[in-house]
């Protein structure tokens, strides 16, 4: 007599990239063993009953920064509750995210205390600045299973931006190596030009940081980075895109057969500059909020195949720290406090209502399909940084990774509601109609009933594996 499996999912609407049919997942030591297109009765250890809802694989956030109130043991936990089952954070030599030293370094000491602290397995990008040896390290990251490392083309003030002999260099490299590059692209120079010229002219309000930012920025450093990438014979993956005029040259440079890859986030999908306006420094986020015109470019790119992803971007600050200043500690030591929303700190925390928010404003509303959500948000990831298939899928030998998403449970998102340590949202008092009720990695549930029901210390750090990522020959297509 066979042995029972470890888990069966049955009797739910199970969802893919190609499409939803009812049917029965069966799990086998941490693997999903069977899909079935049916109710099948095989017994198992554990049974979750998902009649009336969707199995989705779990999803993946590709862009989150677990470093500030936030550190990968609260980050996680509250991604969790957000039907997360994967998370790829940056780390690297950044100061303001509390790290110095070489990136590599960094890294190996981040995974050991990721496994240790998280509650969801995790794949991690480098990320570099613009004094950083990346030409020594990127062999290394390599090695280590890292195979994406992002550039910043903004913050020079700070420290941050990549000059462009250097990214051109890394650019060459990832071409050689099998890498891939990642783009912040704003145009720094402008942007500091602007800030300091408004400053200048006693224009502080928040309606003048929405104006250092204008979407012509974006436009202008996507178009110079793709250049980049286009010259150097590299892929790229641009993150957290938000203007509109952004997706004509998106579309030209695909069209013209580079290897480039588009991510925006839940914010460019729902929220507008009039949070900047009400909210001031709590609503500031790297690229800015833009407006309704932008947010429905996002939704007709992301469901037409123009972007690619979504990540959160999430950095899970306190309310007091958005009034730390970016501009330079004073003489006597201690951290500044921002004078207006000029020097204020960039960030929120959006992971754990990322799902609900995409699925209530995409799905519901008619702009996303719901395979089409799970491309952008568990397939396309998985694919784009070389996780697929053991992430993104569920499909036999695939990581037993999946979320039980009820379409029926109405509920209001807000800061007391949510399970981190940031005490804000900018979605606060938003109604949403459908939640995650259960998730499972690697065959465990991870929360179940509102509850966290697995541990720390099970968590694993996922290398990326650059011959399977979608920018190889051969490697997995992105839909």
């Amino acid at each position: 007599m066979a042995r029972k499996a470890d888990l069966v999912v049955r009797n739910g609407l199970i969802v893919s990239g190609e499409g939803i049919h009812k049917g029965d997942i069966v799990v086998r030591d941490g693997k999903v063993s069977r899909v079935y297109e049916r109710e099948t009765g095989v017994p198992a250890q554990r049974v979750i009953d998902a009649s009336g809802k969707y199995v989705l694989p779990g999803i993946i956030d590709p862009h989150c920064h677990p470093v500030y109130a936030d550190k990968m043991d609260t980050f996680s936990a509250s991604a969790a509750f957000g039907g997360i089952t994967t998370v790829i954070p940056f780390v690297g030599n950044v100061r303001a995210w509390g790290f110095t030293g070489r990136t590599s370094e960094i890294v190996k000491r981040f995974i050991g205390e990721g496994e240790a602290a998280s509650h969801l397995d995790f794949s991690l990008h480098a990320a570099f600045v613009g004094d950083d040896d990346a030409a020594g390290e990127i062999p290394e990251l390599m090695r280590l299973g890292v195979i994406s490392f992002k550039s910043f083309m903004a913050y020079p003030r700070r420290g941050m931006m990549m000059p462009d002999a250097k990214l051109l260099q890394i650019m060459g490299m990832a071409a050689d190596l099998g890498g891939l590059p990642m783009v912040h692209a704003e145009n720094g120079y402008a942007v500091d030009y602007l800030a300091e010229r408004f400053v200048a002219q006693g224009f502080t309000d928040n309606r003048a940081f929405l104006a250092s930012q204008p979407n012509v920025l974006e436009v202008e450093a996507v178009t110079r980075a793709c250049t980049y990438a286009a010259v150097a014979g590299s892929p790229i993956y641009l993150v957290h895109l938000s203007a509109r005029e952004t997706m004509g040259a998106l579309l030209r440079y695909k069209d013209d057969g580079l290897t480039v890859f588009g991510e925006t986030c839940p914010q460019y999908l729902t929220l507008t500059n009039e949070e900047v306006i009400r909210h001031g420094p709590l609503a500031k986020v790297g690229p800015p909020l833009r407006e309704e015109g932008d947010t429905d470019a996002m939704w007709e790119a992301l469901a037409y195949g123009l972007l690619d992803s979504v990540g959160s971007d999430s950095a899970g600050l306190l309310r007091e720290q958005k009034w730390v200043s970016l501009a330079p500690a004073p003489a006597e030591g201690g951290l500044p406090r921002a004078r207006n929303i000029l020097e204020a700190r960039y960030g929120a925390s959006w992971a754990e209502q990322m799902l609900a928010v995409v699925y209530h404003e995409g799905v519901n509303r008619g702009r996303l399909s719901l395979p089409r959500l799970v491309q952008v948000m568990c397939e396309n990831p998985a694919k784009i940084f070389g996780l697929y298939p053991q992430k993104g899928a569920l499909r036999p030998g695939s990581d037993a990774d999946l979320v039980v998403f009820d379409p029926s449970i109405r509920h209001t998102l807000s800061a007391a509601a949510q399970h981190c340590k940031a005490d804000y949202t900018l979605y606060e008092g938003k109604e949403v109609l459908g939640k995650p009720v259960v998730v499972v990695q690697r065959g465990k549930v991870v929360m179940e009933e509102g509850k966290l029901v697995r541990p720390q210390g099970r968590a694993r750090f996922i290398a990326g594996r650059p011959e399977r990522a979608a920018y190889a020959p051969g490697g997995h297509e992105v839909a």
